[in-house]
């Protein structure tokens, strides 16, 4: 071995966060990866955005005084699990972005970019790529 053990900085990985920030998108709603909760810093509210021109969609850490502020999520500590929503208004936008090149019935991941000053992760929906639903335990 050429690098000495004592030489190493090893860091342990959380592996129960994703490696990036990711949502997921389906006809019937968003589902954000823990990444996004931690990049964020598990806000009690945010804020959507979407760029037609674009197709982005956004997502802002904010305060709930905040114009258009929307609680989002608990605090860390309380946070189990990934975070949804199904509401209309902010998924049938989001998929209208992509009109015709998203399939109805298909899932998509949308890898997030952060943006630490901004307190904001930003997804390129022209980069989402299709992707299959977890099988339930019968396998379907």
């Amino acid at each position: 071995m050429a690098i000495e053990f004592k030489n190493l900085n090893l860091e342990v990985l959380d592996i129960t966060t994703n490696a990036t920030p990711d949502i997921y998108i389906n006809v019937n709603g968003i589902t954000f990866t823990k990444r996004v909760l931690d990049d964020l810093g598990y806000p009690q509210f945010v804020q959507y955005a979407v760029d037609k021109d674009n197709k982005v969609f956004a997502i802002r850490a904010c305060k709930g005084n905040e114009s258009r502020a929307v609680p989002f999520s608990k605090p860390k500590g309380e946070q189990k699990n990934t975070l949804s929503t199904s509401n209309k208004n902010i998924t049938e936008i989001v998929r209208a972005l992509m009109g015709d090149e998203w399939k109805n019935d298909c899932r998509y991941r949308v890898q997030g970019y952060y943006i630490a000053n901004e307190k904001t992760i930003i997804f390129e929906l022209a980069e989402g790529t299709e992707c299959n639903y977890r099988p339930n335990k019968d396998g379907e």
